[in-house]
């Protein structure tokens, strides 16, 4: 899913000074510890609370984050927290993800199904569509009862739907434009 507006702004920032410094492989190794904190629920209450000072909300940050190779990770937060986007900290890591997949030329690919495939057959797809586009892709697989059947591709802004609504959608208008 992309990811627009101040958190993209963020993101792309955060990432120019990352790979300014050369250290897209350290933030992409802490994007993991950033999702532990933006989905830790008492870190969250305790951030948004107005009544607690900013210093004490920086001092958790840097105790967190105390290595001296965080230091752009921690002026992120601290960022986040002085202009009240905390509730943000998700979106600008996606829109990070987003951007060092294409940085190595990662597409970003979303398969929608009618039914949960298995994990053998989510693999030969993958396989399958980095074989015919010529580029590793990044798989995110979703189910929508309401295809019926079938399935719906995502890359990038391009839409494949070769779904049983859409085909019942088309023959229904067929039959409705045939009879006027």
């Amino acid at each position: 899913m992309a990811v627009a507006g101040v958190a993209k702004r963020y993101a792309q920032a955060a990432f120019a000074v990352a790979k300014e410094h050369g250290q897209l492989t350290h933030w992409e190794q802490r994007l993991r510890d950033l999702i532990q904190v933006a989905e830790d629920a008492d870190l969250e209450e305790f951030v948004e609370n107005p009544a607690i000072p900013l210093e004490a909300k920086v001092q958790v940050i840097e105790r967190l984050f105390p290595d001296e190779d965080d230091r752009y990770l921690r002026n992120l937060l601290v960022l986040l927290l002085e202009r009240g986007r905390w509730h943000q900290l998700r979106d600008v890591v996606e829109a990070f993800q987003q951007l060092l997949r294409e940085e190595r030329g990662v597409l970003d690919v979303e398969l929608v199904t009618a039914v949960p495939l298995e994990e053998a057959e989510i693999e030969r797809v993958r396989q399958q569509l980095e074989t015919r586009l010529g580029r590793p892709v990044q798989l995110r697989t979703t189910v929508d009862p309401e295809l019926l059947g079938g399935a719906v591709l995502r890359i990038g802004d391009e839409v494949f739907d070769a779904s049983v609504r859409t085909q019942l959608t088309g023959l229904r208008r067929q039959l409705i434009g045939a009879a006027a």
